[in-house]
């Protein structure tokens, strides 16, 4: 049989081996020969002259007469024999054998063993960690509160993007869930919380930062395998729980608390403001690229979300593939149908109309922008309007009121930088869940933001033209939208065009009735 070059090498380091220590045993080993021989003739009837032949016969690779010669030839048919019905050798670390050669020899898909670590794995203290000993430590933790609370620019705020008390209250809600857990190496409630404290800083650095997992070991002495679980247990949980964080008003008395604030800007049964934002996806999958590059010119996954006068995220829509527009995301976005045709279509509120009567209307709105559908529940800005006229009027009042949905994706973008640098996991789900999850710590942030209650009209002065966006034609009201029939999309599109005329007329009498008051 003939061998491979890399195994023949192998059997003829091992046979230089093997004759370095027999040498100084050859005596013992012609003995053990003798006796083997002996053994055998009692044993099979083998008689000398047999044995004489098979020594001199030039077919036969043993050589008798040399006993050392003879058991090398032994080994090597044993080995051969070996390599021939296994499909894996465990080969020693110190043969040097082509990677090529050896996995030639694993046909069956077994794995390979792994080579041994050259130093032992050593676990880390976690109050030896640095960012324990800079902000969490008894000595600096009173101080990374206060500067954490005052200073959003200071360094415990530019890591992990919230305050310290915000971090403690998630740690508590994890632990009291008990999804954080003692470990073999976590045994005391002192050690566990410190833990929990060093995990959720590194989950919350990574959505700031978007920090690969190998950089976080070197801050917190927890193994980088460890961090990545928590991350993606981190999501899972929290995302398990998005209702309590993420959630359209569900009863009369929320709702009037998001629709006066837009009352007290001249759009009286408005219920917030809708938009799509796109997040780069660098890690898509080949198979979905085309799908997933829209506009943009690389691959995107887009999200609707709808946002209160105040900033608060009150509904963000399912996972939809970057080349889908914003009309067609709308249709299947179910905040926006339980807007549509939930208890919201029944609530009733008041406007005024130009000669300043009181009138009534049913059903909630949301402001848009121009790439909507022509529906009741969407309000978009007039196109092609002077400002100097009602329709122009409102559509720029309009737009400056919207652009809080706007700010709101800037804000993400800018605080959770994994959305803006480009999101690297390939599962889309997973995708999801961090959107979502940011979106949450956005909501649970808002009582660290300042409050825009002010005697001056920041960013509402003189509305300026051209600031829609318009990405439809006059005549796409007619479009059958789901199981709606013609009759019904018009009846819509009439009920729209009334209610933006309505509000516009409002908003020119409030204006005009204010600056009377003025004087």
């Amino acid at each position: 049989m003939r061998l491979h070059n890399s195994w023949s090498l192998l059997i003829n380091r091992e046979f230089d081996n093997f004759k370095k220590r027999c040498i100084a045993d050859y005596e013992e080993v012609v003995a053990e020969y003798k006796r083997f021989h002996v053994d055998t003739e009692k044993d099979y009837g083998i008689d000398a002259a047999t044995t004489q032949k098979q020594t001199h016969d030039d077919s036969s690779p043993f050589d008798y007469d040399d006993p050392l010669r003879a058991y090398e030839a032994f080994l090597a048919d044993e080995l051969a024999d070996d390599i021939n019905n296994t499909a894996h050798i465990n080969v020693p670390e110190y043969f040097d054998i082509d990677c090529d050669d050896a996995n030639a020899g694993n046909e069956s898909g077994e794995r390979r063993s792994r080579r041994p670590n050259q130093f032992d794995y050593e676990f880390g203290n976690v109050f030896d960690a640095n960012w324990y000993r800079k902000f969490l430590h008894p000595d600096v933790c009173e101080r990374t509160y206060i500067e954490s609370e005052r200073d959003r620019y200071g360094q415990f705020r530019t890591l992990f993007r919230v305050p310290l008390e915000k971090v403690d209250g998630l740690v508590h809600l994890f632990l009291d869930k008990g999804w954080i857990r003692y470990t073999k190496h976590c045994v005391n409630d002192d050690q566990l919380h410190v833990k929990a404290q060093l995990l959720m800083l590194a989950t919350l650095n990574v959505l700031g930062h978007h920090s690969p997992f190998r950089t976080l070991q070197s801050n917190t002495e927890i193994s980088t395998s460890e961090h990545r679980a928590f991350f993606h247990l981190f999501i899972n949980k929290m995302y398990s729980i998005k209702d309590d964080y993420i959630c359209y008003p569900p009863n009369m008395e929320a709702l009037n608390a998001v629709m006066d604030r837009y009352k007290d800007v001249y759009l009286p049964g408005c219920g917030g403001s809708i938009d799509v934002v796109h997040l780069k996806w660098s890690a898509c999958p080949a198979g979905d690229t085309n799908r997933c590059k829209g506009k943009e010119g690389y691959p995107t996954l887009a999200f609707e979300v709808i946002t209160g006068y105040d900033r608060q995220i009150l509904g963000v829509s399912a996972v939809q593939f970057g080349t889908r527009n914003d009309k067609h995301i709308v249709k299947i976005d179910e905040n926006v149908t339980s807007i549509r045709d939930g208890w919201y279509s029944t609530v009733e509120w008041e406007y005024l109309d130009a000669h300043g009567v009181r009138r009534s209307a049913v059903g909630i709105y949301l402001i848009c922008d121009g790439g909507y559908l022509r529906w009741p529940t969407l309000i978009c800005p007039y196109t092609g309007r002077s400002v100097a006229s009602r329709e122009g009027y409102f559509s720029a009042h309009l737009e400056s009121i919207r652009k809080d949905v706007e700010c709101v994706f800037g804000i993400l973008k800018k605080r959770w930088k994994i959305l803006e640098y480009g999101i690297r996991f390939r599962d889309i789900k997973v995708v999801e869940k961090i959107f979502n999850v940011c979106c949450m710590l956005h909501n649970d942030m808002l009582s660290e933001m300042k409050t825009r209650e002010t005697n001056y009209r920041v960013g509402r002065g003189t509305p300026l033209p051209g600031d829609a966006i318009w990405l439809a034609d006059e005549n796409d009201g007619d479009e059958v939208v789901n199981d709606w029939n013609n009759d019904r999309v018009k009846a819509a599109a009439s009920q729209w065009s009334k209610r933006r005329a309505d509000l516009s007329a409002n908003l020119e009498y409030c204006q005009r009735h204010k600056r009377r008051r003025s004087l």
